[in-house]
C-alpha cells in the first residue's frame, strides 16, 4: 500500500501513536457502497423491496433514514437498476450525505450549493426541500456542468437554477441566501480509500494552493449568507490547512459569525484539532466535526456549521 510519506507524517501529528496503523489498514481497506433513496421519484419502502427481490442486501445508515449500506453476491451493479435509471437511487458516498443532513434544508428556503457538481449534494437538497423554494447550484467547471444537469434531471428536481461563476464572485449578493453549502475544492485525503490515483497526485503544494482559495470562497459564502442563516462548510479531506484553519480564519475575520453544534446520532466523529504544527485555533473549532475512515467505517470528512448573527 503506498501512501505519501508526507502525508502520513502530517496525521502523525494529529492522530495518536496506536492509531496511525489503524487509518492506514482503514484506507486499504474496500469502501462500502452506499446509496441515498430519492423520495422525489420513489417511496422507501417501495425501493427497499425491489433491490432485495434483486439480490441487493440494504443496511440502513443510523444518522439518515434515507441512506442505505448496499451488497449483493451475485456482482450485480447498482448503477444498473432501473431504480438507478428512473432516479429513485442516487449513488452517493455516506460521507457525502452528511453536509446536507447538517445544514437542515427545509421548504421554501433559498440556498446556495456554491461548488454544486456532479450533484450528489443539490439533488440531495432538492429532495429535502420537496421541489419548493430554491436552489442556485453552481458550478465554476464548464465542463462538468453536464454531470450535474443530467443528474439534476433525473432525480427529478426542478426547483433550481444552474450558474456557472467563479464562487468568489457571489460576494456581490450580500445578505441574499437564507443557507449556503460550501463543498469546497479540496486534495481529496478522504478519498485515498476508493481512488488509488488521488495517493499519487496529492501533494502538500496542492494542500496549500486549495487553502488559499477555500478561505476566499468561505469569504464569499458568508457574505451572501443572511443574518440568521446558515454556511456549511465542508471538505472530503483531513488536512488542518484546508480544514480548521479555514475556520479559523473565517472566525477571526468576521465578529458576526458563530459556530454551531453538529451532531450525527450513531456515527462515530472527532471535535476538531485547536493546534496543529505549533499553530493555536479559536477554541470554537471544537464545534467542528472530522470524520475518520478508521473510526467511522466511512471516507475521510470534514464539516463545519456557521451560522451567521
Amino acid at each position: 500500500m503506498f501512501l505519501p510519506p508526507t502525508f502520513l507524517s502530517k496525521m502523525e501529528k494529529l492522530l495518536p501513536k496506536d492509531e496511525i496503523e489503524d487509518l492506514k489498514t482503514a484506507i486499504d481497506t474496500h469502501l462500502r457502497k452506499s446509496i441515498r433513496v430519492n423520495t422525489l421519484r420513489g417511496e422507501i419502502k417501495e425501493v427497499k423491496e425491489s433491490l432485495i427481490n434483486q439480490g441487493f442486501t440494504l443496511e440502513n445508515m443510523p444518522w439518515y433514514k434515507y441512506g442505505f449500506f448496499i451488497s449483493n453476491d451475485k456482482k450485480l451493479r447498482i448503477g444498473n437498476t432501473f431504480e438507478h435509471y428512473l432516479g429513485k437511487i442516487y449513488v452517493q458516498e455516506a460521507s457525502s450525505m452528511l453536509p446536507v443532513i447538517a445544514l437542515d434544508p427545509k421548504e421554501d428556503d433559498f440556498i446556495l450549493d456554491l461548488a454544486a457538481a456532479p450533484g450528489s449534494k443539490t439533488t440531495q437538497l432538492a429532495m429535502h426541500m420537496n421541489n419548493t423554494g430554491l436552489i442556485v447550484a453552481n458550478e465554476p467547471q464548464i465542463q462538468r456542468i453536464s454531470a450535474l444537469q443530467e443528474n439534476i434531471d433525473r432525480s427529478g428536481c426542478i426547483n433550481y437554477i444552474i450558474t456557472r461563476n467563479d464562487g468568489r464572485k457571489f460576494s456581490q449578493f450580500k445578505d441574499m441566501f437564507d443557507k449556503v453549502l460550501l463543498d469546497a475544492p479540496c486534495s481529496g485525503e478522504g478519498t485515498f480509500q476508493k481512488d488509488i490515483k488521488a495517493r499519487y497526485i496529492w501533494s502538500q503544494n496542492k494542500v496549500i494552493q486549495d487553502s488559499r482559495l477555500q478561505k476566499q470562497l468561505i469569504e464569499s459564502a458568508i457574505i451572501a449568507c443572511k443574518p440568521g442563516g446558515t454556511i456549511i462548510y465542508s471538505t472530503c479531506t483531513l488536512s488542518p490547512e484546508e480544514d480548521e484553519e479555514i475556520i479559523d480564519y473565517a472566525l477571526n475575520k468576521y465578529n458576526n459569525i458563530k459556530l454551531g453544534k453538529i451532531t450525527f446520532d450513531g456515527l462515530q466523529t472527532s471535535s476538531g484539532n485547536i493546534e496543529y504544527n505549533g499553530k493555536e485555533y479559536n477554541k470554537e473549532i471544537k464545534k467542528v466535526i472530522k470524520v475518520w475512515p478508521h473510526k467511522a467505517k466511512i471516507e475521510g470528512f470534514f464539516i463545519a456549521k456557521i451560522i451567521k448573527k
